[in-house]
């Protein structure tokens, strides 16, 4: 009686002391959340991806608009405004959905405002409610991201899951059933019987399970998603419960699916507990999880529509936080005010470039063609990427980095950080008039006004036809409802469209042999010959650059070239 007393006082202190170390287990968990959503609200996301996690992120909106008509930031567009640069800031998302949601807001800008207004409730909410952020990011923590792989691409991938057929594995989890019953009845008979059935289940489970993983993990994802809407539904928060009953009825849909789901998503080579690795021995002699498998593709077949639609939801909530704590890193930002012309225009304070650390702002009003002038490294492609950048932010995340910004709605394409294209076999000038044509086509189709911008146009080709064509491919532009900036070096063209576009320059001082420029935007062309006087500075002689200078001078007196 006393060995029995102290046996049970002993698994007592082991439960008591394995629950202990639970607890402080899930507090250390919790503590660690609370100081990664602490320390990293208004900060710069420290996550990396690999090349590979980050292509993944785009293949939601890749698929989402693939085939589709509609606006949509294109690659050309997307590349040449460094716009993984600008998601990578701002991109705080504690969940996978939350990525793939944000980069697809991004790429999909917006003339609708009433999704506009619905985003910035949102965020303003999660701005100004902490204690309702830190609910509704425990959940989403919860859901998580995925290692190597989206959680979208995990979900997709059951679209391809085929069923195993059950009856064998029912005979056999039946066979094991029975022998296990005769161990009481006749056990020499028994083991007849379980022995060569334990070495069939095992080698047949063993066999089909290769088949069946690859889809466990998409099972997994799509129960997590589930799990955070039946959460979510129960999350006392004044955003969140708008959306509660839409919750519950798509998680009413998946109901056949989650029962007994728990056999197949739970494996023991994943855990690290007595309770997973019995679990485990379990379905490899019972075959309960293959067993199970058909029924839950039966269950979500037909639901897919549902797990999108939680994804989207989940994902929603995590980007509208991600782009709150972004502004309170900005500091100075502003929510536009976008109006439905029919003819764009631009009306913008203060505005700067998020990804330089001390940017010079930049102060702008019009509309039609804008031509802009100036010497290398004066702020010409600078300008013209944050005036992209404005545009693309202010309809997909309601938030300008600028004092102030009003504007048309637009559909915004970039013509600037072209290169050739090796793959095709097709040059630089034939890549870049391919780029051009395809701004020119949109601005020429009814709709929302394109921002069209453009720098250095055809720079791949000899002077006179580079002048010829642009001007006539700019002139083009000026006659449809599109605001158009191009950056260009070559002066003649400021004289010949001058009818067209209102010309903007920025310049530098040369002083004391040190180059200073002071990136602000300025009316009129560009008229300073500090690009020869950088060849004294450079070293070259006053010979030469006096030379170079009466050489230029002439060339604007006769429209003559000779040495």
């Amino acid at each position: 009686m006393q060995s029995y007393t102290a046996i049970m006082i002993i698994a007592g202190l082991l439960v008591l002391t394995a629950a202990i170390m639970i607890i402080r287990n899930n507090q250390d968990i919790r503590k660690q959340f609370d100081e990664r959503m602490t320390k990293g609200w208004g900060k710069e996301p420290k996550l990396r991806h690999t090349a590979d996690e980050f292509e993944c992120i785009s293949h939601f909106f890749r698929d989402r608009t693939n085939g589709k008509s509609g606006y949509y930031v294109d690659d050309i567009t997307w590349n040449d405004c460094d716009l993984d640069r600008v998601f990578r800031q701002m991109n705080a998302a504690f969940s996978s959905p939350g990525e793939d949601m944000l980069y697809t807001w991004l790429r999909t800008p917006q003339s609708d405002m009433g999704v506009l207004f619905e985003r910035e409730r949102m965020i303003r909410h999660f701005s100004e409610n902490a204690a309702g952020r830190r609910k509704v990011l425990r959940i989403l923590n919860d859901v998580g991201r995925m290692k190597k792989m989206s959680m979208y691409d995990y979900i997709k991938r059951l679209s391809h899951a085929e069923k195993i057929g059950t009856v064998k594995y029912i005979v056999l989890c039946i066979l094991m059933c029975v022998g296990i019953v005769m161990l009481f009845i006749h056990p020499v008979a028994a083991l007849a019987i379980l022995i060569p059935v334990i070495v069939a289940n095992i080698a047949v489970y063993l066999r089909q399970k290769d088949r069946t993983d690859v889809y466990i993990k998409s099972f997994s994802c799509v129960l997590k998603l589930a799990e955070a809407a039946d959460r979510l539904s129960a999350c006392d928060d004044e955003i969140v419960s708008s959306y509660r009953d839409e919750l519950k009825n798509l998680t009413g849909r998946l109901s056949a699916l989650r029962r007994g789901a728990f056999f197949v998503t739970t494996s023991g080579s994943n855990g690290t507990g007595l309770g997973d690795a019995l679990l485990e021995y379990f379905k490899i002699l019972f075959h309960i999880d293959l067993i199970k498998f058909d029924q839950m593709i039966t269950a979500y077949r037909g639901n897919e529509d549902v797990c999108m639609r939680i994804f989207e939801i989940v994902g929603g909530l995590d980007a509208a936080i991600a782009v709150a704590s972004w502004r309170e890193y900005l500091g100075n930002w502003c929510e536009p005010e976008l109006i439905s012309a029919e003819n764009g225009f631009l009306e913008v304070a203060d505005m700067y470039h998020p990804l330089i650390k001390e940017p010079v702002p930049v102060t702008y009003s019009g509309n039609g063609g804008n031509l802009i002038t100036g010497s290398n490294a004066s702020g010409k492609s600078t300008f013209l990427k944050e005036t992209a950048i404005a545009a693309i932010l202010a309809q997909s995340v309601h938030t300008v980095p600028a004092g102030s910004y009003r504007a048309s709605f637009f559909r915004t394409y970039t013509s600037m950080a072209l290169r050739d294209d090796i793959d095709s076999g097709e040059s630089y000038f034939i890549v870049e008039i391919r780029s051009l044509k395809r701004i020119l086509d949109a601005a020429q189709t009814e709709g929302v006004p394109v921002l069209g911008i453009v720098d250095e146009v055809l720079r791949g080709t000899n002077t006179i036809e580079r002048i010829s064509a642009s001007s006539q491919i700019l002139r083009r532009l000026s006659d449809t409802n599109a605001i158009v900036f191009a950056a260009t070096h070559d002066i003649e063209l400021s004289y010949i469209l001058e009818k067209f576009y209102k010309n903007y320059h920025f310049t530098e001082q040369i002083t004391d042999g040190d180059v200073r420029f002071d990136y602000v935007l300025r009316e009129g062309r560009a008229t300073s010959r500090n690009a020869i006087a950088l060849l004294e500075v450079s070293g070259y002689g006053e010979d030469i650059s006096q030379a170079a200078r009466e050489q230029a001078e002439r060339f604007e007196r006769t429209g003559e070239w000779r040495l």
